[in-house]
């Protein structure tokens, strides 16, 4: 795993964006959540799916980080509950799946819809790339009004 390089002179980067982190790893979640919020991203966690749904009755990220495989739950249940969101809403969240075995992936499950994939371990600028590509409008958004402020 690389450390981050690009990035590191990218304070604030995220300013205003919100993540919700779903991964049954502790030290998976942590490490995003310090990584984003130095990066000023607004990160909510959840270590099961169940969480995750109780987190989206009263949070609405800009992006989802999610790991795949879940212990006697399913994926699926949060991903048809951000298809619900987006028809109620027509807000499309964006979601970036990780997994930790190659067995399963994507190609296997493919009736999941994401936007990007990880391998576990990945890169971090790779993974903070992804992200801010993701939500590129809100980054730019925010950029340009710092520009305003500050000019």
């Amino acid at each position: 795993m690389n450390l981050i390089n690009d990035f590191c002179l990218a304070v604030g980067i995220l300013k205003g964006v919100q993540v919700l982190v779903v991964d049954n790893d502790r030290d998976s979640r942590d490490l995003y959540a310090f990584l984003l919020e130095d990066l000023s991203a607004n990160v909510i966690t959840a270590g099961s799916i169940k969480e995750a749904l109780e987190i989206l009755s009263w949070f609405t990220p800009n992006i989802i980080v999610s790991e795949i495989r879940f212990l006697g739950e399913s994926v699926y249940t949060l991903l048809n509950t951000l298809d619900a969101m987006e028809a109620n809403n027509g807000k499309h969240i964006p979601i970036i799946v990780t997994s930790t075995s190659i067995r399963g992936t994507c190609d296997q499950i493919p009736d999941i819809e994401f936007e990007e994939y990880l391998l576990k371990p990945f890169d971090l600028d790779e993974f903070v790339s992804m992200i801010v590509n993701q939500v590129q409008k809100k980054v730019t958004e925010n950029f340009c009004t710092e520009l305003l402020v500050t000019n």
